[in-house]
């Protein structure tokens, strides 16, 4: 009885692995497809150099080669809907960093909204020149000048509700002082900065 059992069990176990094997053999393409739409739907950020713009339309080339088509409408949001930096739209050769999401049919990128030559970098004041009004952090591989602007450059703390959070006018940082600085780069290696963010 016992050889009985073991011999059911065992062709009990090779039925269901053949029924297994057999389903996955019917539908393969079912896994990648999925693992492929999901890549496509998580992404939510693309950067790449601008190669071409017409109408709401852009074309970036990436990182790898590759070309992706932007689509802006009127909700896009340039630049976080600051004024004075609209007045610097994207050109040619510029850097674009989208976020959005791809379409249904994975074929254009829709821009929710975008940045041109976005610069993130924190690091401490080691440099500061009172003649060109700009100063340096010490953040590896960078060299950036960075250059606050009269009455446009936002000076903020980590809480924004803290008294020393205003609009920049007419202080420069600290020497020492730890920055994080998000702006704009035009001209190597001048950063005009949007928001500068004391860390201290």
């Amino acid at each position: 009885m016992k050889l009985t059992m073991k011999f059911l069990m065992k062709k009990t176990l090779i039925f269901f692995a053949l029924s297994m094997l057999t389903a996955c053999a019917g539908n393969p393409s079912v896994s990648t497809e999925n693992d492929a739409n999901s890549t496509a739907t998580d992404q939510t950020r693309m950067v790449g150099e601008l190669i071409s713009i017409d109408g709401n339309e852009m074309v970036i080339q990436q990182s790898d080669g590759k070309e992706v088509l932007l689509n802006t409408s009127e909700s896009t949001i340039f630049w976080e809907g600051i004024d004075w930096l609209a007045e610097m739209p994207a050109e040619p050769g510029d850097q674009i960093t989208a976020l959005g999401k791809w379409s249904k049919d994975q074929t254009t990128f829709e821009v929710e909204s975008y940045y041109v030559n976005l610069q993130e970098i924190q690091g401490i004041v080691f440099y500061v020149s009172g003649e060109t009004e700009a100063f340096r952090l010490d953040q590896p591989d960078q060299d950036y000048l960075i250059l606050p602007m009269l009455k446009r450059t936002q000076l903020l703390t980590e809480t924004p509700e803290d008294f020393r959070s205003y609009k920049y006018y007419d202080l420069m940082p600290n020497f020492g002082e730890k920055l994080t600085v998000v702006g704009r780069s035009i001209d190597d290696p001048f950063v005009i900065a949007v928001k500068m963010t004391r860390m201290d």
